[in-house]
Order: structure tokens, then sequence, then C-alpha cells
């Protein structure tokens, strides 16, 4: 049976694993590399260090698969020429995908020395001039991108390297924006970076789908440099040759199929990629991913024909997010993010201050205890979770968390309740609004789901079926599902949370229709509270 060789290059890590066409993960490898942090602001890693990680994950897989074998576009496996492998295993292709927004730039010969990631802040005062130049032309770089765009954009991030070490920008093949797309052009097959991960980096119109000419030449970026845009959620951008064989030591020929970035391949592996589809991560943060059609649409906060925002909600509210296309829907859908700075770090926060410092398992007792008391239904309290400021459903560094309704008769396990009450109020107002039907299950990954008694609240809350899944292999799976049908392979691949052994809780009726009627109050709590934080 023919296998995937799925790699994901993320924050920390390289993982991979070679995943069978049933649904099985066989094998996985794992590598770290490492990350340089300083207190200006500095995160960068050495695109070195990734190319080091890939070879290793990949040589352990193969090594513990004597006679693997490739098969190029169908047709009979071809022997693998490198040494180290003897062959026994079929592997149809190798799969890309990993961190976002990351500022690569790739010289016309050898490895790159320098990759400035997501989370590095130097480039503020960048990010407000181009902001103002751009404002100057008559346009809203925020609304152009669909997204808030600071210090981390990669044009800011460009135009501060510019200015501070023009060096590493001489001589270049171009420039990319992530590992994925990095190892696809030091295996020789090009510059190219998918959509989801184009997204992310400040230069790609949110309308069009496009690299944004007045967005680069501002970053002082020739549009020339930026890689080619793939189209279907997951393409084969090339077959491997000597370079990549030499590089990575897979088999000469083997289909190289870029997947979207990190988000998008999760998003795949739990749900999928059709309109509709969403699920919550409950970790020290929290988020909403939901996946919206194309058609008619664009992401909240893009420029309309005049110029002028459109839709209700600003940019910067919600991360939106350009998928590609697939056999799922019709147009390219948009993944739209709504991110809770705490979920997880409130629930941690409420333990201690409320609950004698209980740790997870005792909380859920004493809420188990409360049920069992009271039954299902609000908790008489409106708590906001926003500890160390917000992003949705507003975006407030300076906002702090509250709780409204406190009375002589209140707990400490009300206050707790409360507080995951929160969290799952400020994730549903980021569901769509039901259109009657039945609405799908509600897929729960992080750690947050492991508390059944939550699980409940946050069915109850978003009025929708939940089910836990364990997310670990997502991204790893998502690659897989986007690459058999880049490759036209018949599969029995499932998304996690379509997996038949994932346990549903549905939600109490009369539990959900009283938070229904809470959620205008505890949307406009996040106001109150922000003018009060004001007063202070």
């Amino acid at each position: 049976m023919p296998h995937l060789l799925c790699l994901d290059l993320g924050t920390s890590a390289a993982k991979a694993a070679l995943l069978n066409l049933d649904g099985t993960v066989p094998r996985r490898a794992e590598a770290p590399y490492p990350t340089r942090h300083a207190a200006d602001g500095t995160a960068e890693q050495d695109p070195r260090d990734w190319e080091r990680a890939a070879r290793a994950v990949i040589a352990e897989l193969l090594e513990a698969a004597p006679d693997a074998k490739a098969s190029v576009d169908g047709a009979a496996p071809a022997p693998v020429p490198a040494p180290d492998t003897a062959p026994d295993v079929e592997v149809a292709a190798l799969v890309l995908t990993g961190q976002m927004q990351d500022l690569v730039p790739v010289p016309r010969s050898g490895a790159a020395r320098l990759a400035i990631l997501y989370s590095d802040t130097r480039a503020g005062a960048e990010a407000e001039e181009l902001r103002a130049a751009l404002t100057a032309d008559g346009v809203s770089w925020d609304a152009l991108t669909g997204n808030l765009q600071d210090a981390t954009s990669c044009a800011a991030m460009h135009l501060r390297l510019l200015r501070t070490a023009p060096e590493q920008l001489a001589d270049l093949q171009g420039v990319v924006f992530g590992p994925a797309g990095y190892l696809v052009a030091r295996m020789g097959l090009g510059l190219w970076c998918d959509p989801t991960t184009a997204a992310t980096t400040g230069l790609l119109e949110a309308r069009t789908r496009d690299w944004s000419p007045a967005v680069a030449c501002a970053a002082g970026l020739d549009p020339a440099l930026l890689p080619a845009l793939t189209g279907a959620a997951g393409q084969v951008v090339g077959h491997a040759g000597a370079e990549a064989t030499a590089l990575l030591g897979v088999p000469d020929g083997l289909p190289v199929v870029l997947a979207p970035g990190d988000a998008g391949t999760t998003t795949s592996g739990i749900v999928g990629l059709a309109p509709g589809d969403a699920y919550v991560y409950l970790g020290t943060s929290g988020w909403l991913a939901s996946v919206l059609p194309g058609t008619g649409t664009s992401p909240t906060g893009a420029q309309d024909a005049g110029g002028e925002p459109d839709g209700d909600e600003p940019a910067g509210v919600s991360h939106h997010l350009a998928l590609g296309t697939s056999s799922a829907t019709a147009e390219p859908p948009i993944l739209r993010i709504s991110a809770l700075l705490s979920a997880g770090a409130a629930a941690d926060w409420a333990r201690q201050a409320v609950l004698d410092g209980a740790d997870p398992a005792r909380a859920d007792q004493l809420l188990e205890a409360r049920e069992q008391e009271r039954g299902r239904g609000p908790s008489g309290l409106l708590a906001l979770p926003s500890i160390v400021g917000e992003r949705f459903p507003v975006r407030d560094g300076d906002l702090r968390g509250a709780v409204l309704g406190i009375d002589a008769g209140t707990r400490g396990i009300d206050l707790y309740a409360a507080m995951l009450e929160g969290v799952a109020h400020g994730l549903a107002h980021g569901l769509e609004q039901p259109d009657g039907t039945s609405p799908r299950p509600l897929p729960v990954t992080g750690g947050g789901a492991a508390s059944a008694p939550w699980l409940r609240i946050l069915a109850d809350v978003t009025g929708q079926p939940v089910r836990t899944v364990d997310g670990t292999d997502a991204a790893l799976l998502g690659c897989a599902l986007v690459a058999t049908e880049a490759l036209g392979l018949d599969h029995a691949l499932v998304p996690l949370g379509a997996r038949q052994e994932a346990a549903t809780i549905d939600p109490d009726p009369s539990a959900a229709a009283q938070h229904a009627a809470l959620r205008p109050a505890h949307r406009a709590l996040y106001d109150a509270a922000a003018r009060v934080q004001r007063l202070r």
C-alpha cells in the first residue's frame, strides 16, 4: 500500500510521519531545532537547522522501512538511489507544511543563513511607516489584506532588514515565508508559497488573492522576488531530483506536494476544508477556526471596490487566511481564526484565585457536584476571561477580566464555572448563526478538552454537540488529505473530528436556550468593561 511521507516544520521541531492510505500512522519521527531570542524582540532561526532536522526525520522513517520505493505518477515503483535506505515501503509523495509568516531570503546558491520568525517584533517602526505610506496613497493596509498588520508583518520585517542588514538581501533568488517553501526552493523546484501562508505576510491582497505590488514596493521588496502562489489546497510543485536526494535523502522522481501552512493543514486534519467546517482549540489560549465560503464573500475587513472597509467586524479582530481550492468547494474558501488570549490560562487563574489552588481533576469534581446539585445551566454570572488583554471578539490589549452578577450566595465554584462559561461565550461569538439545520458536532482539541464538565458547558453555550479529538497528528493528517486529492489517490483517510470513535456530548436544550439569551449581554460586557478600564 502506498504511503505518504508527511513533514511538518513547526516552531520548534520537524515532525514527520509515514501515513498509510487506510488512515494508520505506522511510523513517526521528530527532531528539534533552536530559536534565537533577544530582549529587543528578536526571534530567528537558522534555515540550515530546518534542513538538518528534515533530513534526520526522513532518514529515521525510511531507514526504519527496509525496501522503501517511490511511486511516481502511478507508475511502477522505482528503487531508491539513496545508499542509506534499503527498499520495502512504497512512498507516493513527500508532503510539506510548517510554520507561517517567516521572512526567509533565499540566496541564488547555497543555504539561507537567516529566517526571521512570525513572533519577531522588532519592525514596529517600519510597520507604522508602511501604514502611513500606503495611507498617503489612499490604501488601507489592514483593509487591503483583510488582517490587522503590525510589527510581525513580513513586509515590515523586510523593510527593517533592508536598512539594518542589507547584505542579507543581496544576490537573492527570491524570498519565501516559511520552512516548507524554503525546502521546496532548496530542492531546486523553484519559489512557491501556498495561499494560507501568503495571507499571513501582509503582502497578499484579500480580494484578488495575489501579491500586492503597492505593499511590496513600499517595503522595498522587488515583486519579482516573490514566490509563485499555488492554487489548490495541495499542489504538486515538482518531483525530487538530484538536489532533493542530496538535501533530504528522498527517492529520485518522488512527487513533492506543497500543502497549506500549518493553520490550514491542522484544520484539514481535524475537520476538513469545506465551508461550514469548524473546530475549537482549548489550550493556554483558545480559538475557533471556521471555514467560510469564498463565493460572494471576502475576509471581513477587506476593501470593497471603492477602497472602503467591507463588513461589520473590523479587520484584525479575527485572522482571515486564504485556502486553496479542493473538491469540497467550487471557490477557494477562507479560514477564519477567532482567538482568545486566555482560555486555559483563565481557568488556571480561577482555580488558584477562587478554588484554593485546586488542580484540574479536583476542579472537575467540584463542577460535577455543582451540576448534580443545580443541573446544567448558566452560573448566573457573566465573566470575561480577558486577564491579559483580548483579541476576540474585541481586540484590546488593555482590557482585563471581569465578573458581573456576584451576590451573597456566590461560591468559589460558581466563579470558576462562570470563567469557563466566559471562555465558551467568547468563542461562541465567532460561530455562524444557525440556519435551521442540525448543527455538526464541534470538535474540541487541546488540554481543556480533557475536562468533561467544560465540554458540557461548551456544548450548552454554543448550542452545538461537541466531541473531543486528539490533535497531535492533525497537521500531518491534513497534509495527507490534501495530497491524496492532488495525486488522485484512492484512500480511506478521514478527518479526526469525523471519526466514529470520537464521543459526542450534546447540549442540554434548556441550558442552551438560556445561554443563547445571555449572548448579547455577554458581548456588551466587553464594551462596558473597556469603558470602565479607560476611566481607571
